[in-house]
């Protein structure tokens, strides 16, 4: 009587794997041609580096010069100040007329002094106005020597930025600007927080909703072919590619230099495989 064979389909998928494999295979060429990486992204401004000018001495404004958000340059008066003994008694105005009296009263014992930016950048607070009466090391105005735009991209991105990229961001109103990434953080899988540094922000607040367009790489002659042949082992990416042999023996074979043809496994032959 014959015993009866049991074939699991393990061992019929064995047989037939190589079968399998070989009409999953497809040879392609790697193409020299120009390959542009540049992503959208989007972002408000935001003045940074800040820097507090503080009262030196007991003190009145009598004229201010400057506002919010205004782009000052090192040295520019931007307030003058009424100091001396004689200054106290404006604390006790009750209004700005009473306050005029008292400096007309009083005007040979005041002393008055321009409060001039140590540096350029842009007025960002003014913590006091012209009826003010201020005591040393209070705060006058906050200046920002900088102005930026902290964005996000829109696609995924898979390879670092690289700092000092330069491209032109725009504002809703169509206004726009030079910017230069300075900084970046890697949020997630492709998302990425994107600092860009702006230049001749003169008009600019913060706050303003920004879009851009950043390229990344652009090169005229590279060797490319597309993701999708492309397979992953421990996060490195393989390809299977032709090579030129050299010495060959029993059990090894030189290799001289790899070519321009590849394989293309087909993605079919991982459902066997799983």
């Amino acid at each position: 009587m014959r015993k009866k064979i049991k074939i699991s389909y393990i061992q019929i998928l064995l047989i037939f794997l190589p079968t399998i494999f070989l009409n999953s295979l497809e040879e392609k060429s790697i193409l020299n041609k120009e390959i542009k990486l540049e992503i959208e992204f989007s972002g408000i401004t935001e003045s940074y580096d800040e820097y507090d000018i503080k009262a030196e001495f007991d003190g009145s404004p009598m004229s201010i010069f400057v506002s919010t958000f205004q782009k000052i340059n090192s040295n520019d008066v931007l307030i003058k100040f009424i100091t001396g003994e004689a200054a106290a008694l404006l604390k006790t105005a009750k209004d700005p007329q009473e306050k005029k009296e008292i400096i007309n009263r009083w005007k040979n014992m005041m002393s008055f002094s321009d409060i001039k930016a140590p540096f350029s950048g842009i007025i960002t607070k003014i913590y006091i106005n012209n009826e003010s009466f201020v005591n040393k090391g209070e705060k006058l105005i906050t200046i920002a020597r900088k102005m930026r735009v902290v964005a996000k991209n829109k696609e995924q991105l898979l390879i670092d930025p690289i700092p000092g990229l330069i491209t032109t961001v725009e504002t809703q109103n169509f206004k726009k600007y030079k910017a230069i990434l300075t900084n970046f953080i890697q949020e997630d899988k492709g998302k990425w927080k994107l600092f860009f540094d702006l230049e001749n922000f003169s008009d600019l607040k913060g706050g303003e909703k920004i879009k851009g367009t950043l390229i990344i790489a652009n090169k005229n002659n590279a060797r490319v072919i597309p993701n999708s042949d492309i397979f992953e082992y421990n996060n490195k990416k393989y390809i299977l590619i032709e090579f030129e042999p050299g010495i060959i023996n029993e059990n090894e074979t030189e290799i001289i230099s790899f070519k321009y043809n590849y394989l293309k496994i087909s993605k079919d032959i991982f459902k066997y495989v799983k």
